[in-house]
């Protein structure tokens, strides 16, 4: 009788097993290999230092048509003033900056769509670009400090730009992506991105 009682423990234990722990551990061998075959995409600062190869860019004032030797990151405080409210979290900024950096980056490498010009400050074209002054406008109040605080972003960030294989990649951003990203493919057509996919995203963040 405790011998037949054991044969059924055991296999009791052997019936869990493999209904409950072995699809399990063979779940989690997904995952990982899953995990392992990610597009690796990555933020760093690059060997190649693009902010020392490219310390002052040619910006394109589109609407007056004129040309302006301007320090790459004095450039990016100006297209973060215009693409994102000041009163975002400094983390927001600096990732804002770093984005911007990288499609400034990008354009020079791949665009050469002005000439002679590396980028424009046309949003229809390039990224948006708002100067000093007109920013100053739209504040009511506190507006060095509001100033100041897009700087301390942009710096803090210096050199930080997102890559594909050593390389900035084509950085497109949106300010709600109602839920999920879109394949650029389905957008503009062409060939698309491998590191850009469609993917689900809460309160702003990839998951």
């Amino acid at each position: 009788m405790k011998i037949l009682k054991s044969y059924i423990l055991i296999f009791c234990v052997l019936i869990i097993v493999a209904i409950i722990v072995l699809p399990l551990m063979l779940t989690q061998k997904f995952i990982i290999e899953n995990k392992a075959e990610q597009i690796n995409i990555e933020v760093k600062k690059e060997e190649i230092d693009y902010n020392v190869k490219y310390r002052t860019i040619n910006l394109l004032h589109k609407q007056e048509n004129k040309s302006e030797n301007v320090e790459l990151d004095e450039y990016l405080v100006n297209v973060v003033a215009a693409e994102m409210p000041v009163d975002y979290e400094l983390e927001a900024l600096k990732a804002q900056a770093t984005v911007a950096r990288t499609y400034t980056l990008y354009q020079i490498e791949n665009g050469k769509k002005h000439a002679e010009n590396d980028i424009c400050d046309d949003s229809n074209c390039c990224q948006a670009w708002v100067s000093k002054e007109k920013r100053f406008e739209r504040w009511d109040s506190n507006q060095e400090e509001k100033w100041n605080k897009l700087r301390e972003a942009v710096y803090a960030s210096a050199g930080d730009i997102i890559t594909y294989e050593g390389k900035p990649i084509d950085a497109f951003f949106h300010s709600n992506s109602g839920g999920k990203t879109e394949l650029p493919i389905n957008v503009w057509g062409g060939s698309g991105y491998p590191y850009l996919q469609a993917v689900e995203t809460v309160r702003g963040r990839w998951i």
